[in-house]
């Protein structure tokens, strides 16, 4: 919700493993290095091992992006001693079916399908992620598939990527032949502070953002939380910049870091490395960010894009909280309505309506999917009232005509056709989806039943062309 206000192509710390966000400080590029060393020079087996969140997967990623040569791969993911043998799901991974085959038959089936790959100037990689979940008897049958070759080079590659205990499973009592075979390892440690600042500038520029965010102390007070480890800074950088955008702040201070942690760590969820209560800074490093911050002012005193819209309206009480939402989201002011609304929505009394109106909110920008998922989850709420939900109903067909889902538009509607009685202009609608003779509109009308079926049809009159899929000329792009 906070891309626009940054001036962000798309979220900087997002938790996909995406190869394009690939921060290569010295740990990373060299880890880069050997796997690549690996996988060309046709090593048997290779081992990467890490702790959780510090990039394994995004590297790997990164890897097969690059390389040139063709590549048949296969991905375990999840695997324990409790799966039974491993061959029936290495042959699931590569698409190959072995059902109903003897152990010695779907052995002599992966034989030919690597035969099949080498002669057609395929590589076979099998990625086992996890792999510190798998036990020495699986770890036996991965040695012995990796006899498989030509005599010339190897016919299948196994790079296994598990957490530290995948070291000590390997240093194990009988591990010492597979041991032997692994061509390249390595660990893959966290980032030291200075990593730490460059990986969240590197992030935020591959995002499309150019001017400074984040002060140099706030990035110092993210690696002091998160230890330099790239998943804990991703989630902590993402709750940062939703609360900056909250409070409409154009630099990202270590205060508002250190807010945003003592507010997560409150609620139990979030691993830090250390509590943010200990993290304290001087008053002169505060001085000094103060001074970092008014020479970025200073420098874009005359760029045309440094402008804000008007800080967020105070909200001290939920009644004020949801007019004020409305009133921006009557305005246009799609973004700066969702933020008021979540806050709404933590209150059990005022979900319904807070989930209602960022439903809107988000049919109004073109959001069809997550307007869906808005209402679907309002529908579900204990504290909806029936006509609540009949109202909602309604929305959510509307959106999905709108989505052009016609058919999944129809059977809500439908859910909503009562002996007798046809909700709003639901007949016609129903008629009209399915070919029929369109009916007036004017038949179809009905006295508001609740707060919500008031609410939408107050802003189809006052905003008509927002509820008829235009899309307004000033709008959030949350992507």
């Amino acid at each position: 919700m906070y891309e626009t206000y940054y001036q962000l192509k798309t979220k900087p710390f997002t938790l996909l493993p995406d190869p394009e966000f690939l921060y290569l400080g010295a740990k990373h590029k060299m880890a880069l290095s050997l796997l690549e060393y690996g996988l060309t020079n046709g090593s048997a087996l290779i081992v990467i091992a890490g702790d959780p969140g510090t990039g394994k997967t995004t590297l790997l990623n990164r890897l097969l992006d690059e390389t040139r040569h063709p590549w048949t791969v296969g991905v375990l993911s999840n695997t324990h001693v409790g799966i039974g043998g491993l061959l029936p799901w290495i042959a699931a991974s590569f698409d190959l079916s072995i059902t109903g085959k003897s152990d010695v038959d779907a052995f002599h089936e992966f034989s030919k399908f690597l035969e099949r790959e080498r002669t057609a100037g395929r590589r076979v990689l099998l990625m086992v992620d996890e792999a510190q979940n798998i036990g020495a008897t699986m770890l036996e049958e991965l040695r012995l598939l990796s006899n498989l070759n030509d005599g010339r080079r190897r016919s299948l590659q196994i790079l296994l990527s598990g957490q530290l205990g995948l070291r000590d499973l390997l240093k194990g009592p009988g591990m010492v032949q597979f041991a032997q075979r692994i061509g390249v390892e390595y660990t893959l440690d966290a980032l030291s502070e200075e990593e730490t600042l460059g990986y969240m500038i590197h992030r935020l520029e591959v995002a499309g953002r150019r001017a400074p965010l984040f002060t140099t102390l706030a990035g110092r007070s993210v690696f002091r939380l998160t230890g330099g480890t790239p998943r804990l800074i991703n989630q902590l950088c993402d709750h940062a910049l939703v609360y900056g955008f909250a409070a409409q702040t154009e630099a990202m201070t270590a205060r508002i870091v250190l807010e945003t942690a003592s507010a997560r760590d409150r609620h139990g969820v979030f691993p830090f490395k250390v509590s943010p209560e200990s993290v304290e800074w001087s008053p002169s490093e505060f001085e000094k960010e103060r001074a970092e911050v008014e020479t970025w002012q200073a420098r874009n005193v005359d760029n045309p894009g440094a402008s804000r819209s008007e800080p967020l309206p105070e909200a001290q009480d939920p009644v004020s909280i949801y007019h004020q939402a409305v009133a921006l989201k009557e305005t246009g002011n799609y973004d700066r309505a969702i933020v008021l609304l979540d806050l709404l929505a933590e209150q059990e009394l005022w979900v319904v309506k807070a989930l209602a109106q960022k439903g809107l909110c988000l049919k109004a920008i073109g959001q069809h999917k997550e307007a869906i998922g808005m209402f679907h989850n309002a529908i579900n709420r204990p504290s909806a009232r029936v006509e609540d939900r009949t109202a909602l109903q309604y929305m959510l067909g509307r959106t999905f005509e709108e989505a052009g889902n016609m058919a999944e538009a129809v059977e809500t509607y439908r859910r909503l056709q009562q002996p007798g009685h046809s909700y709003r202009d639901v007949e016609a609608r129903i008629a009209r989806l399915n070919g029929s003779q369109m009916k007036s509109e004017t038949q179809a009308g009905s006295a508001p039943s609740s707060w919500l079926d008031s609410l939408f049809r107050g802003n189809r009159k006052k905003h008509g062309s927002v509820f008829r899929g235009e899309r307004p000329q000033r709008f959030f792009n949350s992507k």
